[in-house]
């Protein structure tokens, strides 16, 4: 059983920090009554700050640390919101991932969001901060932000026939400035870019773009088939071919397209649909504080085919962010 430290701000603004299995719950009893002493007489309370602990002595444990700390100390770490830096997925983030794969429903997570809030989505917007950063300097025309690129973690269930209401996965993007930020058929505007993914056996870092829509794809063709060469040497390059090996395979056509013959000196890259390369992290390098690294060393790898796909759609490289 999950458990929490949560501090809530009373009527007369004061902070009371206590711990629990569900925060929302306790919330609930300190309004009705049956809380601390301390609240009864400073009803309502609000719970405005919430973390998770790996098991009930570590949740004592930290309701004590924050006990200690000063008036200032604990309005800081209420306001403070996600940690200005990112220091690392910890396990707990993949383990309601897996339990949210097996408990897909919306009692159950309601049950759980502080987990959510505070190991999944408070981490993955440090680390969008962190990679934004970091790509100003390293292609200064991608990029993210806590708000537009961490995806939701809601399902459009509308035509689907499964009606889970969440994904089972947390992931973020980045993008070009100038271009839309959707992906896949429909996506008319759209451009490549960067992506991470966080998932128990599924974490991955990739690049490139999924599934572009008809005018993107039809000009992307074109470039390949007027020059292969630039698009070949981008991906012979050394880094590229060491982290991410080809480009994925996963929506070739097995004829050509039309208006392309079968000899062409391009033909393998003509048939392909999407233009994606992936490439599968372990459990070990999406908890460790060095994630930020590691990712800025994939993403280096993976920009000269971002800005070969754009540069061919019409987005341009940047010099600079500002």
């Amino acid at each position: 059983m999950p458990w929490f430290v949560y501090v809530a701000r009373c009527a007369d603004g004061t902070l009371y920090t206590g711990a629990t299995t569900d925060p929302l719950a306790r919330e609930r009893a300190h309004n009705a009554g049956r809380g601390a002493a301390y609240t009864r007489s400073r009803l309502p309370v609000r719970v405005v700050h919430v973390e998770a602990a790996a098991g009930r002595g570590a949740a004592l444990r930290r309701e004590l640390a924050i006990k200690r700390l000063t008036r200032g100390e604990k309005e800081a770490m209420v306001a403070g919101g996600a940690p200005a830096r990112f220091e690392g997925f910890r396990p707990e983030a993949l383990t309601f991932l897996r339990r949210l794969k097996r408990n897909n429903r919306r009692a159950w997570f309601e049950r759980h969001r502080p987990v959510h809030e505070t190991e999944v989505r408070g981490p993955m917007r440090a680390l969008v901060e962190d990679m934004d950063v970091r790509l100003a300097r390293l292609a200064p025309e991608l990029t993210g932000d806590p708000r537009h690129s961490v995806f939701r973690i809601h399902r459009d269930i509308r035509f689907s026939a499964d009606k889970s209401p969440y994904k089972t996965n947390a992931a973020c993007q980045f993008y070009h400035q100038d271009a839309g930020r959707g992906a896949g058929q429909d996506a008319t505007g759209a451009g490549a870019g960067l992506y991470f993914q966080l998932a128990p056996g599924e974490c991955c870092v990739a690049g490139g773009m999924w599934m572009p829509a008809r005018p993107a794809l039809d000009r992307i063709r074109e470039a390949i088939a007027d020059s292969p060469e630039p698009f070949q040497r981008v991906l012979r390059a050394a880094a590229f071919r060491r982290r991410f090996g080809r480009l994925d395979a996963e929506a070739v056509l097995k004829r050509m397209p039309r208006g392309y013959a079968e000899d062409h000196t391009a033909a393998e890259f003509l048939r392909y649909r999407s233009f994606t390369a992936t490439r599968t992290m372990t459990e070990q390098e999406v908890q460790s504080p060095r994630l930020p690294a590691i990712l800025a060393r994939d993403f280096a790898a993976l920009v000269p085919l971002v800005r070969w796909i754009n540069w061919a759609i019409g987005y341009q490289p940047g010099e600079r962010r500002y």
